[in-house]
């Protein structure tokens, strides 16, 4: 098999998604990713990449359209490398993270037996986003806010995102200005040297409030401070403005060191009926909406009665351990990371739950201490559940496990080692937590 050349002008018909949203053809049986095209679709394209295995290639005209293509509502789709599917109908967008789901479980779990659904769809498809994080660069005109292109550190700038909150939106365009207007300077990672690198914005959709997050290369005190009171006193919603400091020459966006500039140093928010403080580190679901469903299937699936005692095996800051404390005996929560279970134990009081208990340990070595739960609940980052995680939960052996994925290729291949240690899959669902992007989350249940 010849490969094509570089900058060759090539015919494909697109088969299929990659994992990533992007269209995928063949050329002579040597495989080519092309973004922003569509299954069924035929295209003119240009190579742009060639390795031995697969090459990707630039759309340069559409032959055949799909017709479950639409017209993006950015303008700046296709540049800015936050939404991969804002070109797809939304009804379609969820049968393709399904199938997406399916693939995974077939390929790399060798699970074909079991039903996956449609995946749920967000009650907001648009502005959905609680947080938005931008960098900051010197553009052609002063200081440019915006997005990374896909796959690279090239800045596009932006003045409002559709897939942010409404409010968190409002707030971008007012501390966009402000910024513009300082003397402030943007942080360079080629000299390692300039002020701003980026900007946070964390708001509380239910009770709203927002929170902004200045990251900076240096501490300088009074610019900062300046402008902090020049945001709250624009923008009421905003309840604190802190800073930042990241002196780290990495891709790292936030450091461990903060300082509150103006206001408060966290802000509250609603989950169904229990309320959270969000900080500047905490992790906290970007989609509160669909993130109370998600939430709401994973007790479903625990089917409790109120006399069980569940483990949260990747508790956080305590989200599903409090969601989970209403309909059983006792929570366990246990979390690696020491910030998160300060924040989770405030949750917990904050609510007035006394049923629940964190613990700030390796979840592996917390449940091999323990000789029995019914319920087991896992959360755990993109990567998934780590082996020591699983031959421990094959020795304890709940009467079920709840496993919630943000990546189905890690969630396959767990649970082909949770099928190999006995435990049976009964459902699963997906969500789509992330309208316009490839991501989709899902919710399972096993039983052993």
């Amino acid at each position: 098999m010849s490969l094509p050349e570089i900058n060759q002008i090539i015919q494909l018909t697109i088969e299929d998604f990659g994992s990533h949203g992007e269209g995928v053809g063949h050329l002579d049986g040597y495989t080519i990713f092309v973004e922003g095209v569509l299954p069924g679709e035929v295209i003119e394209g240009r190579l742009i990449q060639r390795q031995k295995k697969f090459g990707r290639a630039t759309l340069i005209n559409l032959i055949k359209p799909s017709p479950d293509r639409q017209k993006p509502i950015c303008q700046l789709f296709g540049k800015c490398g936050g939404c991969q599917l804002m070109h797809l109908t939304y009804q379609k967008q969820l049968h393709m993270k399904q199938q997406k789901v399916i693939d995974a479980l077939q390929r790399i779990g060798k699970i074909n037996d079991v039903d996956v659904p449609v995946c749920l769809p967000s009650p907001k498809s648009l502005a959905y986003r609680n947080k938005i994080q931008l960098p900051v660069r010197n553009g052609r005109t002063g200081l440019a806010l915006g997005m990374y292109a896909h796959a690279s550190h090239e800045l596009v700038e932006l003045d409002s995102c559709h897939i942010h909150c409404s409010m968190g939106d409002e707030i971008f365009a007012e501390v966009n200005a402000l910024i513009k207007k300082s003397t402030i300077c943007a942080y360079d990672p080629v000299t390692g040297k300039g002020e701003l690198r980026h900007l946070l914005i964390k708001s509380a959709i239910y009770t709203q409030q927002a929170l902004v997050i200045l990251v900076t290369n240096v501490i300088k005190p009074e610019k900062m401070t300046s402008l902090a009171e020049q945001i709250m006193l624009r923008c009421p919603q905003v309840k604190g403005v802190v800073q930042n400091i990241n002196k780290q020459n990495s891709n790292t966006i936030l450091s461990n060191t903060y300082q509150v500039l103006a206001g408060s140093d966290h802000i509250q928010e609603m989950l169904g009926e229990l309320r959270f403080k969000i900080s500047p580190a905490s992790f906290f679901q970007v989609n509160p909406e669909q993130a109370v469903l998600l939430y709401s299937k994973a007790v479903e699936f625990a089917n409790l009665d109120g006399t069980e005692i569940v483990l949260d095996a990747y508790c956080g800051v305590g989200t599903l351990s409090l969601f989970f404390a209403k309909h059983a005996k006792k929570v366990l929560g246990v979390e690696c990371v020491s910030d998160a279970i300060v924040d989770a134990k405030e949750n917990a009081a904050l609510n007035g739950i006394k049923n629940v208990s964190f613990v700030c340990k390796l979840s592996e070595d917390y449940i091999a201490s323990l000789s029995a739960v019914d319920v087991v609940v896992l959360n755990p980052p993109r990567k998934g559940c780590e082996p020591s995680v699983l031959q421990e939960l094959k020795r304890l052996r709940p009467k079920t496990i709840v496993y919630i994925s943000c990546d189905p290729s890690t969630l396959a291949r767990d649970l082909a080692i949770l099928r190999e240690y006995g435990f049976a899959i009964e459902a699963i669902q997906p969500f789509d937590m992330f309208p316009q992007t490839a991501h989709v989350e899902c919710v399972v249940k096993l039983k052993s």
